[in-house]
């Protein structure tokens, strides 16, 4: 199949020059693999901090948003190569956090809710409803270098380079090692240690394509997706990003994951709302992360060892701003009224195979037209304000209810029926 690209960030050169790489629509390469999306660009060496957003909106192109986002964190540590201490325990603790604090707006995360896509002419929002698989370490040895060795922004040289290619088939072999499920809801997010490289392809050095190089444009991450049978698997690449090109410039945790979770954070929320390239872009190819690139915003407070601009689940964060077409900007969170809403049901002590009526309260200030969805434990799925169902096995059984208002804004009730 024929993939597209997606490098539209304006760069900085060594010499200072401007130049704006091509477009989603301008460079293709064929390849197995789905399209390269949401690069996060790297600071050429020595070059300033925060890119501008560009003005124009993010489009829809017609193409599936996430309704509910599964993390799976990788974190490929092979001999001779070593994560800092702490790096693997706090990339967990914040995909935990994230996850804890689905459907609030008090995060970055919340500003994606804006986002829908279209099925039988039916539009439905992005929820921001994270959870989280158990983190896997892959200990195996490194593929030969499918790309060869630069110099980093640090002014080291990589040990190993590998390319796209060789991490879609790492996230293969991970998946079918552990059983691993794969399709629109899961994300598999790759970390790999300090001084491992790695490039679109073994020609890619020149042309901005390769993580974080010294001399030449490049990358700090970008998401992607392969082909594996039945469904697509949603990957991205998260190199070791605390150097000088890739560095948030704040670690409130105090260590050197800070950066990456920033990087993760943007390539996350473009998968939200972008997973396989035919989601929400502006008129230049970028998506809600690329156009906030190394933008930050206000702090909140700091820490003894850096600022923090976001609080999730009660733990600090240097996370980069997100682009939101409602407020034309890019923004911390959603600060928009979101709507409020209750459930009842009877009868109180239902039996199994019974129907249970459920009844919902909804209100919101900005919007009279709400949306419901409701979902069962056995997998039914409702969208009418009042529904029924009956539950065929005995136990405690949780029902939960979303309701969204015409602009994605959305509330989460959750209610425990114990069935006799």
């Amino acid at each position: 199949m024929t993939v597209v690209l997606l490098v539209v960030a304006l760069t900085t050169t060594p010499g200072g020059a401007r130049t704006r790489l091509p477009s989603r629509a301008s460079l293709a390469t064929h390849t197995a693999r789905g399209p390269i999306l949401g690069i996060a660009r790297s600071r050429t060496h020595g070059a300033s901090a925060a890119r501008p957003a560009a003005p124009s909106l993010l489009a829809y192109h017609h193409g599936p948003v996430q309704h509910s986002s599964r993390v799976c964190p990788s974190f490929c540590i092979p001999a001779c190569h070593a994560l800092p201490a702490g790096y693997q325990t706090l990339v967990v603790q914040y995909f935990n956090d994230v996850s804890h604090d689905s459907f609030k707006t008090s995060n970055v995360y919340s500003s994606d809710t804006q986002y829908f896509d279209v099925s039988g002419g039916v539009k439905r929002f992005v929820s921001y409803s994270t959870s989280v698989r158990n983190a896997i370490v892959d200990h195996d040895a490194l593929p030969a270098d499918g790309c060869a060795n630069y110099l980093l922004g640090d002014g080291s040289t990589s040990t190993n380079c590998i390319t796209d290619a060789q991490i879609a088939d790492e996230i293969r072999s991970v998946i079918a090692d552990h059983g691993l499920p794969s399709g629109l809801g899961i994300e598999y997010f790759l970390f790999t240690p300090q001084g491992l490289a790695s490039c679109f392809d073994a020609t890619a050095l020149a042309t901005g394509g390769c993580y974080d190089p010294f001399s030449f444009a490049g990358f700090c991450a970008y998401h992607s997706s392969t082909n594996v049978s039945p469904s697509a698997v949603l990957y991205a690449n998260m190199p070791f990003d605390a150097l000088a090109g890739c560095s948030s410039g704040e670690s409130p945790n105090g260590n050197a994951a800070d950066s990456v979770l920033s990087i993760a954070s943007h390539e996350h929320n473009e998968t939200m709302t972008d997973p396989l390239g035919s989601g929400w872009f502006d008129s230049a190819g970028m998506e809600n992360g690329d156009k906030c690139g190394f933008t930050f915003g206000a702090a909140l407070g700091s820490t003894s060892t850096g600022r923090y601009n976001q609080v999730i689940n009660g733990h600090r964060y240097w996370l980069q701003l997100e682009w939101s077409n409602r407020k034309v900007a890019c923004v911390q969170r959603n600060t928009f009224p979101q709507p409020t809403a209750s459930f009842t049901f009877s009868p109180a002590a239902p039996r199994r195979g019974v129907g249970v009526k459920f009844s919902s309260a909804a209100h919101d200030v900005d919007d009279t037209v709400l949306t419901y969805r409701w979902t069962f434990p056995d997998g039914a799925v409702s969208t009418v304000r009042n529904p029924t169902h009956a539950f065929s096995t005995r136990g405690a059984k949780r029902v939960a209810l979303v309701v969204f208002d015409g602009h994605g804004d959305q509330v989460r009730v959750t209610h425990t029926v114990n069935v006799g």
